[in-house]
């Protein structure tokens, strides 16, 4: 399979090493992950409601292992980015949710993210990623339900970071009732550290990163 790079050339010039580009990415990658335990979000909704779309176990949320092929054409997608970065190139690079899952299954810096976290699909919400995520019983209650769910995460470009708004919760049970949604969005939980080196240093030369039907697109400067 073959997916479609678009490129925009211009004048190169020297930026350094594409590895901070590729860091970029895949700190992007990795943001989907159960890196982020959700425990905060029970404080600010009722507990006793949480157990209407939680469960006692977390879903097993696996990846096929991708062939050579596959990972090899998602690993060059990522090293374009980091290439357009270092050259102060435009470069428009179209990832699908093949290549997003070859990644999390390939990156070392996804390790800890396999096994919890899946993407669906990419469609023109967002990204659909089907997630485990740990939510504390209550204040007084030892342990952790879970919310194994599609999370639909819309990408945001932000002046110093990049960050996944969350617009809907699909759960495995019940129903996400709207204020729970809604605070995962007022915490703002999904988003990538602005003081990460890389992304401190080569987030200003991203022009946008947003979702189409069926790809994930990220653009350079």
């Amino acid at each position: 399979m073959s997916d479609p790079v678009e490129s925009s050339p211009s004048a190169p010039g020297e930026r350094g090493s594409p590895a901070p580009g590729c860091c970029i990415l895949a700190a992007i990658v990795g943001v989907f992950g159960g890196l982020v335990a959700l425990y905060t979000v029970v404080g600010v909704y009722q507990h006793r409601a949480i157990g209407a779309f939680t469960q006692e176990s977390p879903a097993a949320v696996e990846i096929a292992t991708p062939s050579p092929a596959q990972a090899e054409e998602a690993m060059a997608k990522l090293r374009l980015v980091g290439e357009a970065v270092a050259a102060g190139r435009a470069e428009r690079v179209l990832f699908t949710a093949g290549d997003l899952n070859a990644l999390i299954a390939s990156l070392d810096a996804a390790e800890g993210f396999r096994g919890n976290t899946r993407i669906e699909a990419v469609t023109a919400e967002g990204l659909v990623a089907a997630m485990a995520q740990p939510l504390r019983k209550g204040v007084f209650k030892k342990g952790f339900r879970y919310l194994n769910a599609d999370f639909v995460l819309q990408p945001e470009l932000r002046a110093r970071t990049v960050a996944f708004k969350v617009v809907a919760i699909r759960p495995a049970v019940g129903e996400v009732p709207g204020p729970f949604v809604q605070s995962y969005t007022s915490l703002d939980l999904f988003r990538l550290d602005p003081e990460l080196p890389a992304l401190k240093a080569n987030v200003g030369n991203l022009a946008a990163v947003y979702t189409e039907e069926g790809q994930l697109v990220v653009e350079t400067k």
